[in-house]
């Protein structure tokens, strides 16, 4: 048997062999410029991220003094079990927030080798994957939704794990299948809901190349595959109600609202005049257009490079199936010998992949129960696919090169625009660090974003920045994602503040200190710059206590605190 060590030595020559050098450079130069902008920025700029930050915080903290009074963890009310165990495990060698920054960039960065593996599973060139780096950061990353941007990776890694199963139906790729597909449900029930219909298709494209009886097995071992995911799919919606009021909290009354509510759908041309708002159209200067630009010639040198023979796929004969070990094995000893490797198979599956993707961002509902959008997202899947419009049969080394090159081109422009864009949305920020300084570790903080827009991003990407008390600091902030029933962590009893009322984040306006001043001990509010913070306690807290005090005031942050855990404001030397 042959040692660890020269398996891995294989493995590097493999990648820097002569003709494997131009995919070694595009992959890996494509991962290294979306890592670039995540790792450099303080803050970044995605609108649900404090959230993220502040669940794993809660999870995390649960022996500790300053989040176990506040919080349980119920993981089986939610299907985002991997973005949030993997955050928690990471928290313990790199902290919260490092932890955070960690997922986020597990959440992008592998997108051009997943798209890669998929392709090459299906006898494409992985080269081609790389170009999928400039959808890597779209528009739903910037709303911070990372389990979905995390489940569109697992859901190609799964799709292609179904490709080799169809290849090589044993009982070893059954496991890899079956375990791929599960991770992918707890990633995200969306993309999960893609993966089977697009195992389905994808193993329909292939079955008249496998052959009959090899189709026929190749179908009943991913059917044997998909039994674990189908199992937790059907354990969480039991358990989470998401049928029954989908993302609506009962604790506001809203899911009482939309109990009977239909799916709504929107027009696939209304769709479509805003897919830049669904992909790249995410700053306001206009560079994500031009990333778009960059990335749409891209595509047209990948189709140019597929040449005359796009439509006549070659289709090799039908390889005969794996042969039994012994003539005596039957049963589970047959199924479960392991077959000999058989190559990709030639056939139309993954463009016919990539038109489920554009049709579910065309047909699928906007919005089911709160939850929404629904068919938006699919774009940025769809856009990332449509590499397998390139060739379909091995490049020559010029063509692998010059493909590399472009590539490689866009894939700096990327990051570069990224990078820059990223620093503004820093400076943007203001000094929250220096408001939470002045706040101790254990109390009650409540968030009050008046000012949620930025000049450089097209997303409220401030919305929920007092989620930082409960990731650095530790305590309780809100407003949380505490208050939807997906969450995997819930108030604990007697802890929970008065319910707020639908949309409150949005509506900071709305807040009374005579319903909520006796459920907080810091106010941390966000106000436009130059200005004064607007006006908050106008009534008497429910047991008349003194009224907060001003802590500390900067340009766009004003925090304010119980009169006992007030400090003096620092006064320059």
């Amino acid at each position: 048997m042959r040692s660890a060590l020269e398996r891995v030595r294989e493995a590097a020559w493999a990648c820097v062999r002569p003709d494997a050098l131009p995919t070694t450079l595009a992959l890996t130069i494509a991962c290294a410029f979306l890592a670039w902008p995540l790792l450099v920025a303080t803050f970044l700029p995605f609108v649900d991220y404090p959230q993220h930050l502040g669940t794993i915080a809660a999870i995390h903290g649960q022996n500790d003094p300053h989040f176990s009074p506040y919080f349980v963890v119920e993981y089986a009310r939610t299907q985002y079990l991997v973005p949030y165990v993997l955050g928690d495990w990471l928290a313990y060698p790199f902290g919260v927030e490092g932890s955070g920054r960690a997922t986020a960039i597990l959440s992008v960065v592998p997108l051009p080798l997943a798209v890669a593996w998929f392709l090459k599973e299906h006898g494409r060139p992985a080269i081609l994957g790389a170009a999928s780096c400039a959808i890597a950061l779209h528009m739903y990353v910037f709303w911070g939704f990372l389990n979905y941007a995390m489940g569109m990776i697992t859901a190609l890694l799964a799709l292609a794990s179904f490709a080799r199963l169809a290849r090589q139906p044993d009982a070893k790729h059954v496991a890899i299948a079956g375990a791929l597909g599960l991770v992918c449900f707890y990633t995200h029930a969306q993309l999960y809901a893609w993966l089977g219909l697009a195992a389905i298709v994808q193993l329909a494209a292939m079955s008249p190349a496998l052959g009959r009886k090899p189709a026929l097995r190749a179908l009943g071992a991913s059917a044997l595959a998909s039994v674990p995911s189908v199992i937790g799919a059907y354990v969480w919606i039991r358990l989470s109600g998401v049928i029954e009021h989908g993302e609506a909290g009962a604790r506001s009354g809203h899911a009482a609202e939309v109990s009977d509510a239909p799916p709504i759908f929107s027009a696939a041309h209304e769709t479509v005049r805003s897919w830049l708002d669904h992909s790249f159209g995410v700053y306001h200067d206009g560079s994500g257009e031009l990333l778009a630009i960059a990335f749409f010639v891209l595509i047209g040198v990948v189709i140019a490079l597929r040449g005359p023979r796009a439509i006549a796929l070659e289709q090799k004969e039908p390889e005969a199936s794996a042969p039994i070990t012994t003539n005596s094995a039957t049963g589970w000893k047959r199924w479960l010998a392991p077959l000999p490797s058989r190559g990709p198979v030639r056939s139309f599956a993954p463009e016919l992949v990539l038109l489920l993707s554009f049709a579910g961002y065309l047909f699928a509902p906007f919005s089911y129960r709160m939850i929404e959008p629904i068919n938006h997202r699919f774009l940025p899947l769809a856009l990332a696919l449509l590499p397998a419009l390139g060739p379909v049969t091995a490049m020559s080394l010029r063509a692998r090169w010059v493909l590399s090159i472009a590539c490689i081109a866009v894939a700096i422009a990327t990051g570069t625009v990224h990078h820059a864009r990223f620093v503004e949305t820093d400076e943007e920020m203001g000094e929250l660090g220096d408001a939470l300084s002045h706040t101790e570790p254990g109390h009650r903080l409540l968030g009050l974003v008046f000012d949620a827009q930025s000049h450089v991003v097209r997303a409220p990407i401030f919305l929920h920045a007092h989620q930082y008390y409960q990731a650095r600091v530790g305590g309780l902030a809100c407003f949380s994602f505490v208050e939807f029933p997906k969450s995997p962590v819930q108030y604990r009893p007697g802890a929970e503040p008065p319910p707020f009322p639908p949309r409150f984040e949005w509506e900071p306006m709305r807040y009374d200190h005579g319903v909520w001043g006796d459920a907080f001990d810091y106010w941390l509010v966000r106000h436009d710059a130059h200005r004064q913070p607007p006006r908050i306690f106008r009534s008497s807290s429910p047991s008349n206590a003194a009224e907060p005090v001003r802590v500390v005031e900067t340009d766009r942050w004003t925090l304010y605190a119980r009169p006992e855990l007030a400090s003096p404001e620092p006064t320059d030397p």
